[in-house]
């Protein structure tokens, strides 16, 4: 066998570049610096090294030296063509600056008594929903008597343990036992993706039982106004619309589930939900009961209070271990992928510019164009359902992705996940890895670290998520979610008591706050008082339905293939003339209202950065001036640390 010293030399420089990651982490800075200047004279063009380089020297504040490095990572900053890649290359395995295996504390044991118990529960929806399974999970067990009782319950249980029908197969004994008409069940998801995906799969379960299903999402509107179905599955700002246009559909329910609830939780979207449920209270003859999943949350008593009264806690053990690398580089990550023989993967990002310059940079340097997919909530639903059959019947599948596929969207077996940026929580994390190898004991996950310090912040997570321990920051009710709210209340010729306004935001806003909104909004003219009630002026009617969504982003424009005809998808407003959407470049060819007219252009081609969005809710900027800088300072504050909400001490 031939001596390759181009190979040696760059193998060598990895395991340099390795200890010297090893010494940063622990804070032997010098040491580190040793490390990396052997790597590039090991291997002149050992790119990640020359980055390390130059971040110390910047650190020393020693910016010629650093600008120099930086200057000689962008010389050998060359990307290779598929097959005779990094990929392709015979040599020792990639380095994993930091590699662990973590195993699950306690694992859940086989109960036929207590199978035996909930199947006298259920007689008849068990058939339904658990005839597949030899037994069933410890969620499921404790979780039945709890929902047949009528009781409010936080169901906390590890991904894929069966969370779903341990809710909806008591929900649906007791529908048919009490003869609940019309709709009477709302189950209320925080993505459009898993809206569809668990209607389908409730159609499905219920089958037989004369159970129907509806959905109303951006995408799909089934829903029978006139003669509702039985369950109706949506997101907040869909509901938002119906309990503004058709509230009587709404008078007779009897449950609300609120599925994956930390994905909500801490954000406007969650403060929009909270308001809504306790508009929902006066609109409904009944008390619903109300039901919370979550698969991890380090305050389960503090989240299950801001939705509900009195909750009952059902948590389950168990779960997964976590097989995981630390890497420094999508190389490095890619060679992984190879290296442990994995098929499919996912690539979480944390926005869409994110998730398309990955597909359309990173990931076709390393894998061929045909298996590279793109999925994000700005994608047409039809692009996105690609992604999640070729995720769900394909062999080989690269997925660049953001939130959308975090939750239960049936995609089949995933041998891989990348962490390819830091998500913005621990439990968004948690949610994250277990995506990957749901019919295995152990998650494998691969995390992208460019600093020693982010290194160390995924090792302590990690450690953290196995052991389910981890404080949770402080949340501030988000005030452009009060704007919002009562412009949605008041939507469609409405009007609402000055009292009513105010209990909305009671125990959430200060009633100065309050007031100081009401002010404002009736001085620039979207509000007005007519004898004592609130309200819209004709201003409110032009919003549309953006009036019922605090998501960033309306303003945007629907993007047509031109060669097809079908929709790509939707991209922010002002829309450069070359642009990125779906992992390709996009020519824009005619311009008319609400759309663009595009072509396809050449990989080669410059094009402009992906919109992004801002952390703000939609309607921030309608805040008066004095409350935007209060929310401003207080999340300044709060995100000094990170983009983590749940902090880990380091």
């Amino acid at each position: 066998m031939g001596y390759d010293r181009a190979s040696y030399q760059r193998n060598k420089a990895d395991a340099l570049f390795r200890m010297g990651f090893h010494a940063e982490v622990i804070g032997k800075i010098e040491e580190a610096a040793a490390k990396y200047e052997r790597a590039v004279k090991a291997d002149p063009s050992h790119y990640q090294s020359y980055v390390q380089l130059s971040r110390l020297h910047e650190r020393k504040g020693d910016t010629e030296k650093a600008a120099s490095y930086m200057k000689a990572a962008r010389r050998c900053r060359v990307g290779e063509p598929v097959g005779s890649s990094v990929l392709a290359r015979k040599r020792t395995p990639a380095p994993a600056l930091i590699s662990r295996v973590l195993e699950v504390p306690e694992e859940e044991t086989p109960d036929p008594a207590g199978d035996a118990l909930v199947r006298s529960m259920l007689p008849r929806t068990w058939d339904h929903f658990f005839a597949r399974f030899d037994s069933l999970r410890e969620i499921q067990r404790l979780a039945a008597p709890v929902v047949l009782r009528g009781d409010n319950a936080m169901i906390i249980a590890p991904t894929a343990s069966g969370k779903t029908e341990a809710i909806f197969a008591p929900l649906a004994e007791r529908l048919m036992a009490e003869g609940w008409p019309g709709l009477s069940v709302l189950y209320i998801s925080p993505t459009k993706a898993l809206a569809e995906d668990i209607a389908q799969r409730l159609i499905g379960m219920v089958d037989g039982l004369g159970i129907r299903v509806a959905q109303r999402n951006g995408d799909t509107k089934t829903l029978d106004e006139r003669d509702p179905q039985n369950i109706l599955v949506t997101t907040p700002e869909s509901l938002d619309s119906l309990m503004s246009w058709r509230p009587e559909c709404l008078r007779g329910l009897r449950a609300m589930v609120l599925d994956e609830l930390h994905m909500l939780d801490g954000n406007y979207r969650g403060d929009q939900l909270r308001i809504l449920l306790r508009r929902l209270a006066r609109a409904t003859s009944a008390s619903p009961a109300i039901y919370a999943t979550t698969a991890i949350v380090s305050d389960p008593e503090g989240m299950a209070a801001r939705y509900m009264t009195d909750g009952v806690l059902v948590r389950s053990g168990g779960g997964r271990g976590i097989e995981y690398r630390i890497v420094p580089t999508i190389e490095h990550a890619a060679r992984h992928f190879r290296e442990m023989g994995a098929r499919k993967a996912l690539l979480f990002c944390n926005t869409p510019q994110e998730a398309e310059e990955l597909a359309r940079s990173e990931l076709k340097r390393y894998f061929p164009r045909s298996i590279v997919k793109v999925h994000h909530g700005k994608l047409d639903a039809s692009m996105r359902s690609d992604a999640e059959n070729a995720l769900r019947n394909g062999k080989d599948v690269i997925c660049a992705c953001t939130s959308t596929l975090e939750v239960g969207v049936d995609i089949g077996d995933i041998d891989l996940v990348i962490l390819v940026r830091r998500p913005r929580s621990v439990a968004s994390l948690s949610q994250r890895i277990g995506r990957g190898n749901r019919r295995e004991d152990r998650i494998k996950v691969i995390a992208v670290a460019s600093t020693a310090g982010e290194a160390l912040y995924y090792e302590k997570v990690f450690n953290a998520v196995s052991r389910s321990e981890y404080d949770t920051a402080r949340y501030e009710f988000d005030r452009s979610v009060a704007v919002q709210q009562i412009l949605s209340s008041l939507a469609g010729g409405r009007r609402c008591p000055d009292d009513n306004i105010f209990s909305m935001f009671d125990g959430l806003l200060p009633e100065s706050d309050v007031q100081q909104i009401l002010s404002h909004l009736a001085e620039n003219g979207w509000i007005e008082l007519d004898e004592n009630d609130w309200v819209a002026t004709d201003r409110v009617g032009e919003l549309g339905p953006r009036v019922f969504s605090n998501i960033p982003g309306h303003d945007s424009i629907q993007v047509v293939d031109m060669a097809t005809g079908s929709t790509v998808g939707r991209i922010g407003l002002p829309v450069d003339n070359i642009f990125i959407l779906a992992g390709q470049a996009w020519l824009v060819r005619e311009r008319d209202k609400g759309r663009v007219l595009v072509t396809a252009v050449d990989e080669g081609t410059e094009v402009a950065n992906f919109s992004s969005y801002d952390r703000y809710g939609a309607f921030f900027d309608m805040l008066p001036y004095a409350l935007r800088l209060r929310m401003r300072q207080g999340r300044e504050s709060q995100e000094g640390d990170g983009p983590a909400r749940e902090r880990i001490e380091l």
